[in-house]
């Protein structure tokens, strides 16, 4: 009789400590946050760069319009 309560009592066990030890969703959480972080990264160096890439852009779109003279 003892033996037929601890048997699913067991098995209980082993499920709940099985889906304790997954690192699936771990992964993908960490994953995400560097994504995240990467990208207000990249917003924040923009908004302090606009202005020199703003120049660059148009310095290259001058240059594209008006070539210099051929060797």
């Amino acid at each position: 009789m003892t033996e037929m309560l601890l048997r699913p009592f067991v098995r209980v066990q082993t499920t709940i400590a099985a889906l304790r030890d997954r690192e699936d969703g771990q992964t993908i959480t960490e994953y995400a946050l560097i994504i995240a972080s990467i990208a207000i990264l990249l917003i924040v160096a923009m908004l302090f760069l606009a202005g020199k890439i703003d120049n660059l852009f148009s310095d290259t779109g001058g240059s594209v319009q008006s070539p210099g003279p051929l060797p």
